[in-house]
């Protein structure tokens, strides 16, 4: 019973910790790319996906460990190669905002 509350108790604080992680990044992100791009409703979604991925690696490397949820099987980091994979995919999804600006303004505009 005790593994059960505790992984219960676990998943809330992980899922408060990601909340917390993903709309405090998500607003300066969004702060910083309303400057210099014009800024689309859907964007939010490239910056939400990035930010889990990012919220995934810390998660999975770092904050686990300080957890209640105690298993030998599960609490392992991710390797080198995942996380540098993970945090790439992030910074894509980041990035993909002014990625696809500048594409609507020069393939769309410019070429028409």
């Amino acid at each position: 019973m005790t593994k059960l509350a505790s992984s219960i108790l676990e998943m809330i604080r992980m899922m408060i910790i990601m909340m917390i992680f993903v709309m405090v990044l998500g607003n300066i992100e969004h702060q910083i790319l309303k400057s210099w791009i014009p800024w689309n409703g859907l964007y939010w979604l490239f910056l939400f996906a990035g930010n889990v991925l990012w919220f995934l690696v810390l998660y999975r490397n770092r904050l686990q460990f300080s957890g209640w949820y105690r298993s030998a099987a599960t609490q392992h980091k991710l390797s080198r190669n995942t996380t540098r994979i993970v945090m790439a995919m992030g910074m894509v999804l980041i990035g993909a905002p002014i990625m696809i600006t500048w594409f609507i303004e020069i393939v769309l505009i410019h070429w028409s």
